[in-house]
């Protein structure tokens, strides 16, 4: 079989059981969906009351339009440790990964399709958020800014950085045990530092030192940009500097996370 026929077979090949494993993926995240949706429809419609109606009483400057895209964001963030902690839990277990490091797909690509599955379950959930926040608030709530091209640009790459994100996490985690750690010592402290309840202008009147500090926080980016495309861009660092830095932040990211995993399962 000349070279270039038996290249073009083995990436379809490849290619054929990339998507199968996807399709399989999808398949157990529809499973737990409506369950998780009602679960973040909760945790979202008690966080607008509270910013909405309670926290303007205490003096505070945003209400519940800012908070509301940052649950987006949030949402894509934090919503890929479900599939760290199955994927640290199967490496800890019964590994069942090693399965599928035996059918014809490379290790790689292997990993790729994890990452990609974690972010894009993430994002999916996310987009409930602001529809779903909205009708709920329909009359408190303003967008003049919004641009639907540009939020969903901004959160197809804060999942696509968040999934490759958890590859670097699942690298790092030995056990279970150690996910309050990772919790504690990297996702919280990134996500605190991000912009949940502030913009990045704001750090830096308050504190030009840790404002600058802040820059190399991805997580800042994913909250920058989606205040850029739903809320006055004025208030956030340009829009299109966010999506540049999550694509770069993305690349370390994933070519660390896949050599770990590697390391992990002897697959170097």
């Amino acid at each position: 079989m000349p070279l270039g026929i038996f290249m073009l077979t083995t990436f379809y090949i490849q290619l054929h059981v990339f998507t199968q494993l996807l399709k399989r993926d999808f398949g157990i995240f529809l499973q737990n969906a409506v369950n998780n949706a009602i679960n973040i429809l909760c945790w979202v419609i008690l966080s607008l009351v509270v910013y909405q109606f309670i926290m303007p009483e205490l003096g505070c400057t945003y209400k519940g339009d800012f908070l509301l895209v940052s649950c987006v964001i949030s949402r894509a963030f934090f919503g890929v440790m479900d599939g760290v902690c199955r994927m640290v839990a199967d490496l800890d277990g019964d590994k069942a990964i090693t399965y599928d490091m035996t059918l014809p797909i490379s290790h790689t690509l292997l990993f790729i399709k994890i990452a990609i599955s974690n972010g894009m379950h993430a994002g999916l959930l996310s987009l409930l958020i602001i529809p779903a926040g909205k009708i709920i608030l329909w009359s408190y709530l303003s967008f003049p800014f919004f641009c639907l091209p540009k939020l969903l640009l901004i959160i197809f790459l804060s999942s696509f950085f968040a999934g490759f994100f958890s590859l670097f996490i699942i690298g790092i985690t030995k056990n279970l045990m150690q996910i309050e750690d990772i919790w504690s010592g990297i996702l919280f402290p990134l996500f605190a530092l991000g912009g949940f309840q502030f913009t990045w202008k704001v750090m830096h009147e308050v504190s030009p030192v840790m404002s600058y500090i802040n820059l190399f926080n991805p997580v800042m980016y994913m909250f920058e940009g989606i205040r850029g495309a739903t809320l006055d861009p004025a208030l956030s660092i340009s829009f299109w500097i966010c999506c540049m830095m999550l694509m770069i932040f993305t690349i370390p990211m994933g070519y660390i996370g896949i050599h770990l995993l590697k390391r992990r399962l002897d697959a170097i």
